[in-house]
């Protein structure tokens, strides 16, 4: 009876219940990255229904639903994915990145907007996909062709080395052979950092940012136009890289290892005629060229000399096949409670030139914790870092004779090859920040948040010569301190019919120090001391301070109606301890809107537009120099030399001070130096999100660049510094990202950017007169800076080849007289030809005439991304087009002076067209070393030679192991890979590497190339 009475219950129940429901059944799966990885948190929803669940830490799920049911799956990050339910009893469900959804979040100044409220030109890089794969001494090198309007040049392949990054162009203007760069700011986490310390306090030539450890950074936001970069006023005239770093996710704690090992290979290297050829090749030159009575040193005539016949190859000494190796772990995670991340990493690059290396250690920790039921959160974050760039004392040549011993040959303790010692370059930073941020009420919130920041570089230096038996012990200390304070307070209300505006006003105050101390001490023999033996013998010492203080008032509103129609503002004022009191306040204001046009009705059946919108925007940011007190007036205090002559400034016995005659005339009227820029912008997605383009067009006027002008003597100083110099930027960016996903196993993603920027000189003080660039010790460097044209053109003599013949050279039909050559030479077959621009038959100085334009017209790169299956290859591209830059290094080899035998490498003189008699048709002029006065000269135009290049730089090929081999192991992710870095380089220029020359266009990279590196690496997710 029982029995019947539960049955009869049971088919009550069931004629109640819908026969959707009892069709419904358990429905099990999983879901995984692109590259087959569990995604724990990912929200599983029934379309339609309110059934949902969220996936655990192996990716898995269990919901209820019945078959023809889809199943919606969304994770931050992801495109979401829709799956209809079928017969099968288990689901894969495979998400893919989504990198360039508008919605996703932009960090900018001081927070973060929707991409589709953005209005003005921002650029984000994520990071993970390049620091998994890569190892780099510095994230910069990472950024090479990654973003459009940003270029990243290397200036030579030192491990360690700056590499130079110019946001739309170059505005910056110097008088010396100084490079003179337009640096942008650079914040980590919402703080900005030391980026760099001035000449008068640089200790170390190691990049700063360095010691940033580029595992540890989540993404890249760059700040381009003045709308979006203005809230940072004083300092955004270049504009701003923000850094964000990676932080904890919620799910079980993530232990992650990334091992990797390379080996750096040499580049092809210069030729050098060796051992028998270079006795001909000297020869020859004596037989030719040498006075009466001058012979050949003995070291080319003696066949006793045991290297008579030898050929030391001082390239294959000195460059060395290096090994780098890199080394990441980390543990994050988050919770209720708020989030942690610590990571550690240490890098050791070998160089590939004798004696040099980079090293670098790095630890940082982060915490956030949450309180008053999340309405506080604080975020603390501790960063520890040391990088060490270890070299030679002295600069390392391999441009010695191949006829010189070898330094490990007994024979060459005769010979002062190189300086014995080491050399350490030490860099340590230590970055503390932490922040409250209180939502007051709805929509406000107050953020205070305070940074401290100190970096200290240390040489240490002792080198002793073989030949002389002097040593020398150096050391100096560099310390920078900074201190920083800041409060913000928001405001994000919606009202209405989709109106709504973000609010944020803010205060910050900073201050910083810097110091520096230097001793070094001499003796008459070695020493095996490495450190300065102070106050005794030869010792001399110096210090140094210097302290600024800005304090700041910034705002931004926007608005936006419907998320179609945007507008924004914002305005900083800084006032800085820098300037005089009629100067110390800077005001820079901007603007901007938007029109998201893919959102209006007329446009609601274009399937083919995912989002479009229009978007311009004009602003005014600033910058200034270095020097804290050059507008109060700069004293100098005398100094004492390195033998401890006394060159102090004295009245009556008592020390003094006197203001220096270069740069001490006081101007209080110095003001900020300011950047005006527009920019209309245009960006679009189509066809669901496969196709992305962005455009942006924008002028940059940089107004007050900072130059000297000259004063009469009678003055009692020789210049005073004043806002005299405008530089012009034009420019347009294209960016083109595409994802084309088969859904069978293969997907290619592809972006491509390019960028043209025409650099133009607008105004120069004293009556715009032209603006040689001159050393301090008087050298012409042969660049000048002239209105209407590009900065740092070069002011050379237009070469017309040589004079093959003597009945080539031109005769003043006047005189009779032929041309005189350079330093009033007689010209003889042979001597370069160099076109006499103004008739008067005598080359000098006004024969010069604007020779080249080192600012590259076009810069970008071209990224792939070839997925199949687990498989994923990634070949990174970056090029240069439109640029001109002097082939000084084949220059400076040709050029020899009357003592070249014996003391420096040859090339192989077959490899060139060099001119010996009457009659040859050759391109490079006489050789002569003994001439009186040499044509070869390095304002030759002939040296002039196309410096644009395509690069292969990085070709990766990595495999990621499978759920099903994963489970036999103890941990959740696996990626084993293989990259290739400096891959191939594609250039007209007949140097080394077209990539590796200065700002201002001159391939002085000092023999050191850049390494080519292979590298294996296995990063693993626990």
């Amino acid at each position: 009876m029982k029995t019947v009475i539960q049955g009869v219950y049971f088919l009550l129940v069931a004629m109640m219940v819908p026969a959707s429901l009892l069709a419904q059944r358990s429905v099990t799966g999983k879901v995984t990255d692109p590259h087959g990885v569990a995604v724990a948190g990912a929200t599983i929803g029934v379309k339609g229904a309110t059934v949902r669940t969220i996936t655990d830490e192996s990716g898995g799920f269990r919901i209820q639903a019945q078959t023809g049911d889809v199943l919606v799956c969304s994770f931050v990050g992801y495109i979401t994915r829709e799956v209809t339910i079928g017969s099968e009893t288990a689901l894969t469900i495979r998400l893919e990145t989504d990198s360039k959804l508008l919605d996703d979040v932009v960090v900018v100044g001081y927070g973060s907007q929707s991409r589709q409220k953005v209005t003005g030109s921002v650029a984000t890089v994520k990071m993970e996909e390049l620091t998994e794969t890569q190892a780099a001494e510095s994230f910069e090198s990472m950024l090479q062709g990654r973003i459009a309007g940003v270029n990243i040049q290397l200036n030579n392949g030192e491990p360690g080395a700056a590499p130079t990054i110019i946001i739309r162009g170059l505005a910056a203007v110097s008088r010396d052979d100084a490079s003179a760069v337009s640096e942008p700011l650079y914040v980590v986490d919402g703080v900005p950092i030391i980026a760099r310390t001035s000449d008068e306090f640089s200790i170390t030539s190691t990049n700063v940012l360095a010691d940033l450890n580029p595992s540890d950074i989540e993404d890249i936001t760059v700040l381009k136009d003045a709308s979006a970069a203005a809230i940072y006023g004083s300092r955004a005239a270049n504009g701003v890289i923000l850094i964000t770093t990676r932080k904890g996710k919620r799910g079980k704690p993530q232990i992650g290892f990334n091992v990797r090992t390379g080996v750096n290979f040499v580049p092809q290297l210069q030729d050098v005629a060796g051992g028998q050829k270079e006795r001909e090749q000297v020869a020859r030159l004596y037989e030719l060229y040498a006075p009466y009575g001058v012979f050949m040193p003995a070291m080319y005539t003696d066949i006793t000399n045991p290297f008579y016949n030898n050929s030391s190859d001082w390239q294959g000494y000195l460059y060395n096949t290096a090994v780098t190796q890199d080394y990441n772990g980390s543990v994050r995670g988050a919770g209720d409670f708020g989030q942690y991340s610590i990571s550690t990493g240490y890098m050791d690059s070998e160089g590939i030139l004798f004696n040099t290396g980079f090293q670098r250690y790095s630890l940082m920790a982060g915490t956030s914790f949450n309180a008053l039921d999340n309405a506080l959160v604080i975020n603390n974050t501790l960063a520890v870092s040391r990088t060490d760039q270890s070299r030679n004392p002295d600069e390392l040549s391999v441009n010695y004779s191949s006829l010189l011993p070898l330094p490990n040959n007994p024979v060459v303790k005769g010979a002062d090859v190189y300086r014995l010692g080491h050399e350490a370059n030490l860099n340590d930073r230590i970055r503390f920040s932490s922040d409250a941020t209180l939502n007051v009420i709805k929509n406000l919130t107050y953020k205070a948040s305070l940074s401290l920041e100190y970096t200290r570089a240390v040489q240490d230096s002792v080198a002793t010569s073989r030949r002389t038996l002097w040593a020398g012990n150096q050391n100096g200390t560099g310390e920078n301190r900074n201190l920083l304070f800041q409060n913000t307070l928001t405001y994000a209300p919606t009202f209405g019919d989709g109106h709504g505006i973000t609010f944020l006003v803010g205060q910050s105050v900073e201050k910083l120090e810097s110091k520096v101390t230097k001793v070094s001490s001499v003796a008459d023999a070695p020493t095996l001391s490495q450190t300065v033996n102070w106050p005794r013998g030869n010792s001399i010492g110096s210090s140094d301070y210097t302290a600024n203080t800005m304090l700041s008032y910034f705002s931004r509103l926007e608005y936006a109606y419907k998320q179609k129609y945007l507008l924004g503002g914002s305005l900083r004022a800084d006032g800085s301890s820098k300037f005089g009191a009629e100067n110390r306040w800077g005001i820079f204001p901007s603007v901007s809107a938007g029109w998201n046009f893919s959102q209006e009705k007329w446009l609601a059946g274009a399937d083919w537009l995912s989002s479009g919108k229009i978007r311009g925007s004009y602003g005014i940011s600033g910058t200034t120099w270095n020097n804290d007190y050059l507008a109060l007036g700069i004293m100098d205090g005398g100094a004492l030399d390195r033998y401890n002559s006394l060159l102090e400034i004295s009245y009556g016995g008592i020390s003094g001070f006197t203001p220096t005659w270069y740069n001490g005339f006081r101007n209080e009227h110095l003001t900020w130096v300011k950047s005006q820029m527009g920019n209309i912008g245009l960006d679009l997605s189509l066809f669901n999100n496969k196709v992305e383009f962005i455009f942006d067009a924008y002028e940059k006027l940089t107004k007050g660049l900072l130059m000297t002008t000259a004063l009469p003597t009678t003055s009692g100083y020789n210049e005073v510094y004043r806002n005299a110099a405008d530089v012009l930027n034009r420019g347009l960016e294209f960016t083109l990202n595409t994802n084309f996903d088969t859904r069978r196993a293969f997907s290619w993603n592809t972006g491509l950017n390019f960028a043209y920027n025409q650099n133009r000189v607008v105004a120069l003080p004293d009556g715009n007169a032209d603006i040689i660039k001159i050393s301090t010790s008087g050298q012409d460097f042969g660049s000048i800076v002239r209105t209407g044209a590009p900065l740092n053109g070069f002011f050379f003599y237009e070469s017309q080849g040589v004079y093959q013949t003597e009945s080539e050279i031109p005769v003043n039909p006047k005189t009779g007289a032929k041309l005189a050559g350079l330093q009033n030479k007689r010209l003889a077959a042979g001597d370069r030809n160099f076109r006499d621009q103004n008739g008067d038959y005598i080359i000098d100085v006004n024969d010069r005439v604007y020779a080249g334009n080192p600012n590259p017209l076009w810069t970008g790169g071209w990224t792939n991304v070839f997925t199949y299956k687990r498989f994923s290859l990634n070949v990174i591209s970056t090029f240069v087009i439109g640029r001109d830059i002097v082939n000084t290094a084949l220059l400076n080899r040709l050029r020899l002076d009357k003592d070249f035998a014996g003391s420096t490498s040859l090339p192989n003189f077959n490899n060139y067209s060099i001119w010996e008699k009457s009659g040859d048709n050759a391109k490079y002029p006489t050789l002569n070393p003994w001439g009186d006065a040499s044509q070869i000269t390095a304002l030759d135009s002939e040296y002039v030679e196309d410096g644009s290049y395509f690069k292969v730089k990085t070709i990766t090929l990595s495999y990621t192991l499978g759920q099903r081999l994963l489970r036999r192991l103890p941990m959740d992710r696996a990626r084993l890979y293989c990259t290739m870095d400096n891959v191939a380089t594609f250039q007209r220029y007949s140097g080394p590497d077209a990539e590796l020359v200065t700002v201002d266009g001159f391939d002085n990279s000092g023999g050191y190339p850049m390494r080519r590196m292979l590298l294996f690496g296995i990063s693993l997710g626990l």
